[in-house]
């Protein structure tokens, strides 16, 4: 089946107080009276749905209904301000995607999976953790399964008390005129980061490289390796690099895998950085 077959709808869906935008992947050769599977994916923190045409294609020739979502305040979704990177509320939004595929009738109702990347990956584990309907779980290569520790030992300690400083200061900011500061993200500033962010400037209309500075007061306490316990029976699936990769890190994705109960499958991709 060729890119030729798969349908592209445009749609919204209520989350919260907002609408998110989504793109519906849909292969035009399916059984029209057969209901298919259904998947939501999410993007990494700062990234919009676009960034998953890849993935979602794949899934669609494959015979599910793929819903590229894009978080509330970022690209086509509504909110405001924008580039709030609140990861709890992100996972709210995979599960109303979920809702809004319950409503499709071209779509099983009792066969829908979440797949996230990166941070999406995470937020897809937090997600299925909380609600049942989710079926299953891809996770590709993950990251802040514990921010605290991500942020800690990625920036380390120095960096990380100029973090808490002004976080503080962009507290009393937040009381005094109600706005945070607005900050790069992603915020390292290597060749490959770089590299990525201005070709995802160029290839993506409603891309932005910035997030609200309380957005890491959320992702400081954002730890689903706490509950992934809790995720079983509901089948996991991590896909990771197994190279160098200083962005999506192994030892945590070990950590998370271990505490998780079974079904769950990790595979171990012969890379560097994704």
């Amino acid at each position: 089946m060729s890119s030729q077959n798969i349908q592209i709808e445009h749609v919204m869906f209520r989350s919260g107080d907002v609408r998110c935008a989504a793109d519906l992947y849909l292969s035009s050769d399916r059984k029209l009276a057969t209901p298919i599977p259904g998947v939501v994916l999410g993007h990494s923190g700062g990234n919009v749905k676009e960034a998953l045409v890849g993935p979602a294609s794949y899934l669609a020739e494959a015979g599910f209904a793929a819903l590229a979502i894009d978080y509330r305040t970022y690209g086509a979704s509504e909110g405001e301000p924008r580039g709030q990177l609140f990861p709890e509320k992100q996972a709210e939004d995979f599960r109303n995607g979920v809702s809004y595929l319950q409503t499709r009738p071209e779509i099983d109702s009792r066969r829908i999976g979440v797949w996230g990347v990166a941070m999406g990956a995470s937020i897809a584990i937090q997600a299925a953790v909380l609600d049942r309907r989710i079926k299953c779980v891809v996770a590709q290569t993950p990251d802040l399964l514990n921010g605290w520790r991500q942020i800690l030992e990625g920036g380390g300690r120095e960096r990380f008390g100029k973090m808490f400083t002004a976080l503080e200061q962009d507290w009393q900011r937040r009381f005094e005129t109600g706005e945070s500061l607005r900050v790069p993200w992603p915020n390292f500033e290597d060749e490959v980061t770089q590299s990525y962010v201005k070709q995802a400037m160029e290839i993506y209309p409603t891309y932005r490289h910035e997030i609200t500075l309380e957005s890491f007061e959320h992702m400081l306490v954002w730890a689903p390796e706490n509950l992934i316990e809790h995720l079983t029976p509901t089948p996991l699936l991590f896909v990771t690099t197994g190279g160098y990769d200083p962005y999506h890190i192994l030892d945590d994705v070990q950590i998370a895998y271990k505490r998780a109960g079974e079904p769950k499958r990790l595979e171990l991709l012969p890379y560097d950085v994704v």
